[in-house]
């Protein structure tokens, strides 16, 4: 299993590297098949990757570009923002599992809204009918909540969200969305990882697999910094629009599955 698991990972990362998915997107519906963990476990899992992964990546692009290709006051507003927006996020996640009968009803709910996401998220990057150039400084760290709050309860890492979102509100360029998404990925889902050890503890979660994800988020991030600097911005929509496409299938797939339970 854990052979399988290095390889969700690192696919995961690695994709998410390059578009600003961060990887979770990837990373939970494939869990959610594989049914070998329940949610809080590929919640932390999926988080921890992340964190990895956008360290790695990130610290490769600002490096590449010479911390040129970062705008940091929209970076740093939002990502502040987006730290609370994941505690809020994570308290509402909890709720909804508390709320429902059984996992899987909430598996269903998270996994639909993903979709809906997923088909905004191919629309707003395809279309250059929206594009806008926010610039007040106090509408950013709104902003990065709501992103931060919308992506841990998602379980997404919040790059379908995020990538759109630099595109459309501040006129970015592809790679350079996914790199300003990787960061509020980041920040949303390092208090997450906190919260958790908080409130149900470290050692509640399969840490067994944690070496094996560790090396996969590491490789996936190195690997994916690497081919972002290979390809053109029209490329990296593309790659961003067909992983969309193919996780709307595999979600609604799950949808079904869940259904049946």
């Amino acid at each position: 299993m854990q052979i399988i698991y290095f390889i969700v990972f690192f696919v995961a990362c690695f994709i998410g590297a390059v578009v600003g998915l961060g990887g979770g997107v990837i990373i939970r519906p494939i869990l959610d098949a594989i049914g070998y963990h329940n949610m809080a476990n590929i919640a932390f899992l999926s988080s921890t990757a992340v964190l990895i992964m956008a360290v790695v990546s990130t610290s490769g692009k600002i490096k590449a570009n010479k911390g040129k290709f970062i705008d940091a006051q929209p970076a740093i507003l939002i990502s502040i923002g987006a730290i609370f927006g994941g505690i809020v996020g994570n308290y509402f996640f909890e709720m909804m599992k508390t709320g429902l009968d059984a996992e899987h009803y909430a598996q269903i709910v998270q996994t639909a809204l993903t979709t809906m996401v997923l088909v905004g998220a191919i629309y707003f990057t395809t279309s250059t009918r929206f594009r806008y150039q926010l610039k007040n400084p106090l509408i950013f760290p709104v902003l990065g909540f709501i992103l931060g709050a919308s992506a841990v309860f998602l379980g997404i890492a919040g790059g379908p969200i995020n990538v759109p979102v630099f595109m459309v509100l501040f006129s970015m360029p592809a790679k350079k969305a996914a790199a300003h998404s990787i960061i509020v990925v980041f920040s949303a889902h390092l208090f997450r990882i906190i919260s958790m050890g908080f409130t149900q503890g470290y050692a509640s979660f399969d840490l067994h697999f944690l070496p094996v994800i560790a090396i996969a988020a590491i490789a996936g991030g190195i690997m994916g910094s690497w081919l972002t600097k290979k390809i053109s911005d029209s490329m990296v929509v593309k790659l961003f629009d067909v992983t969309m496409v193919l996780l709307i299938i595999f979600n609604i797939f799950n949808i079904i599955v869940f259904s049946l339970q």
